[in-house]
């Protein structure tokens, strides 16, 4: 396994976000004894505050979850059904912290204490901030719940911290608009966008500077420090698929080969790529991941012809850009263009 990378049989989830699937699946009429099946999970591990489970039992858990659950919005209802105490010390912490802006800072230094598969960004847009989810699940059915879960746990917990209703301006959702629309508008006082290039919340800047309805300086810097701890304990866990991500995103429209990524990690193509299959992904899915969302977000916001942002894309022929496009999101470039009438 390639340093400070976590793989999906390493025990690093905490059993609290996985207790509350059980919840929400008790709450329409599924046991537990079905939502454990063949997962590996003991009710006895879920009533241990300090076990923790594997990413492999976390994806066994959800699947029994979503193959059971009577409605499509289950990534909304678990994300509304998580509070800010089911994430241990860091929920403290976040708990205790003096603004917004600070519990941002927070979750984004220590968000691999509660869940190491994901990771986010907050990314400074003058007037307006976003809040944005940057890594993916490899698992197409996996990931639409986790950008609800996302988004729904964000809006619920801002308005919990605060004790007002912290509106976002938009919420972007980069997946087709699905059956149950209508119940995003229930959550979210704002517009809701779907198609997007990734999935984000962008909220007005000046709300980060909300004060929590809870600050307190000491208790937020001893919860802190507990964090560090507990961090320093478990080492550095970042997903592969962010670090190889990373070096992507870094490189717009010349994206280097497997090879030169993997020794950017300091490791051999061979490595890199098991790693990779071991959570499911690949180098080439990675990448054409990559070049979806910039190339939407080129046709959203731009007005460059198909030709140019094929070349930024990495593509030399406009026909294979296309080709690749439609396989990538079931839609011809000019689906997004259409869209604001250019």
């Amino acid at each position: 396994m390639i340093r400070g990378t976590w793989s999906l049989t390493e025990p690093l989830v905490p059993v609290n976000i996985p207790a509350t699937m059980i919840r929400v699946g008790a709450e329409k009429g599924i046991t537990s004894d079905v939502l454990l099946l063949n997962t590996g999970i003991s009710p006895e591990q879920l009533s241990d505050p300090s076990a923790r489970l594997t990413y492999q039992q976390m994806l066994l858990l959800a699947g029994n979850l979503m193959r059971d659950y009577p409605d499509d919005t289950l990534g909304l209802d678990l994300g509304k059904a998580i509070n800010i105490n089911q994430f241990g010390m860091l929920g403290y912490a976040i708990l205790s912290c003096a603004d917004l802006r600070s519990a941002l800072r927070l979750g984004l230094k220590y968000h691999s204490l509660v869940d190491p598969a994901f990771t986010f960004e907050v990314v400074d847009q003058g007037e307006a901030t976003a809040v944005r989810l940057t890594s993916h699940i490899p698992f197409e059915h996996m990931y639409r719940l986790m950008c609800d879960v996302f988004i729904a746990i964000f809006a619920t917990l801002a308005r919990f911290l605060t004790g007002k209703d912290i509106d976002a301006r938009e919420v972007h959702l980069n997946h087709p608009m699905p059956s149950y629309a209508d119940e995003y508008q229930h959550l979210f006082n704002c517009p809701v966008l779907f198609d997007q290039p990734r999935t984000e919340f962008i909220i007005d800047s000046v709300l980060l500077d909300t004060p929590l309805a809870m600050a307190d300086r000491a208790t937020a810097a001893m919860a802190e420090s507990q964090c560090e701890e507990i961090l320093a304990r478990m080492g550095p866990k970042e997903g592969i698929v962010a670090k190889v991500r990373r070096i992507l995103l870094s490189n717009p429209g010349t994206f280097p080969p497997v090879d030169v990524v993997a020794s950017h990690l300091a490791t051999s193509t061979r490595t890199l790529s098991r790693s990779l299959q071991d959570v499911g992904t690949s180098y080439q899915r990675i990448l054409d991941e990559v070049r979806k969302e910039m190339a939407i977000e080129y046709l959203r916001n731009s007005s460059l012809p198909i030709e140019e942002i094929a070349a930024l894309v990495g593509y030399s022929d406009p026909s294979n850009f296309r080709k690749a496009f439609r396989r990538w999101t079931q839609h011809a470039p000019s689906y997004y263009r259409e869209e604001r009438g250019l």
